[in-house]
């Protein structure tokens, strides 16, 4: 390839990435107005246009988010999965906790609202891992909590109080005494239950 052929590709890439930064801003703009749907298809092509460039696994990872926001918004739960599961995979691969953490949230949120909750499961465990580098004490109780649940749900009770006593401990020497009571109340009737050999 010659120079000039090398110039004229280094061109047409500056000017594809700077028409995805423009679709990306009018997306933005679109999602601020109300107007999912035109949002929606501005952030596609940016997203294929970022796709196609080299390096911009951030931008990728960004838009990926957008998308399963409106999607959400939309009332597109099972839609919005993929796209926050891509931009996960994204975040971890850079070695960003905090982004990870963010889009496992939103993840588990649409596993719980869909009913899901076992495949909701690894990304609490993921998120918890992450959270415990990052020492977010209340969110790490809240995260046990989340995992109490299903366990109880799933009839797993020994590994379900397991979680709610974890958090119970984490709540008792932080200054969430409210929840470190509620989880209490919680720990008593799940005894009780494996006491009576009930199942709850």
């Amino acid at each position: 390839m010659n120079e000039q052929t090398a110039s004229n590709v280094s061109e047409v890439k500056d000017n594809e990435l700077s028409r995805a930064e423009a679709l990306y801003r009018e997306a933005k703009t679109m999602s601020v107005q109300g107007r999912s749907l035109d949002a929606l298809e501005k952030f596609e092509e940016a997203l294929e246009i970022y796709e196609a460039a080299d390096g911009k696994d951030v931008e990728v990872a960004n838009i990926c988010e957008q998308i399963g926001d409106l999607r959400v918004r939309r009332g597109n739960f099972k839609g919005a999965i993929p796209v926050y599961q891509r931009g996960l995979a994204i975040c971890e691969k850079k070695h960003d906790p905090v982004s990870t953490v963010l889009l496992a949230e939103k993840i588990i949120d649409l596993y719980r609202q869909l009913g899901d909750l076992d495949k909701a499961l690894p990304y609490y465990f993921r998120a918890l891992e992450l959270l415990e580098g990052l020492e977010d004490v209340g969110k790490i109780g809240l995260y046990l909590t989340g995992i109490g649940d299903i366990y109880q749900k799933r009839n797993e009770l020994d590994k379900a109080l397991d979680a709610y006593r974890t958090a119970h401990g984490i709540y008792q020497s932080t200054a969430y005494r409210e929840r470190a009571e509620i989880l209490e109340k919680g720990i008593k009737v799940i005894e009780e239950a494996m006491s009576a050999g009930v199942s709850k």
